[in-house]
């Protein structure tokens, strides 16, 4: 299983990605910079909430179990539970201000709706190789609106919530 692996994918996919309404493109992290700063460029940041591995052959795990590394065996399901937050700052009087947002948030699930899958990842630290098999098919967002201390900007703020599978061989 990778975390990592799989932060980085979303990471990479979603680095630089079009916004509506002539926006500046999407900016992605996985650590985020102060939330504090005002900023025109939506940002999302990438962070794990949960994971869970099991060989339940509902999510397309099998057995055998493998004897050691280099072995033959069966997959692995891990459920990954991935939180993604889109932060964006807008004038209050902009006449657009109201539907970027939403639409913002739109781009990025289906960016995630539409990648190719499978996808072949490996992990950064120990080479595993892995598969992600079902990016963008569990997606729900929240999205809060408030006002900053001067008022004369809006924060826009969303959490989208994945599930996606990763399958090992282990």
């Amino acid at each position: 299983m990778s975390i990592v692996a799989v932060q980085d994918f979303i990471r990479d996919l979603l680095q630089g990605l079009p916004m509506p309404g002539g926006v500046n493109a999407m900016r992605v992290y996985l650590n985020p910079p102060d939330p504090n700063d005002e900023s025109e460029l939506p940002t999302c940041y990438v962070w794990p909430s949960s994971a869970e591995e099991s060989r339940d052959p509902r999510h397309g795990s099998s057995i055998p179990r493998n004897t050691g590394p280099g072995t033959a065996s069966g997959n692995k399901a891990v459920l990954h539970e991935m939180d993604l937050f889109l932060v964006w700052f807008q004038a209050s009087d902009d006449p657009d201000a109201d539907n970027l947002f939403p639409g913002m948030v739109d781009a990025v699930m289906s960016a995630l709706r539409y990648c190719k899958m499978p996808q072949t990842i490996v992990d950064p630290y120990t080479g595993y190789k892995s598969d992600l098999v079902d990016l963008g098919e569990n997606q729900a967002t929240e999205i809060v609106v408030s006002s900053t201390a001067s008022q004369a900007y809006l924060r826009y703020d969303s959490r989208v919530r994945l599930r996606l599978l990763e399958l090992i061989f282990a």
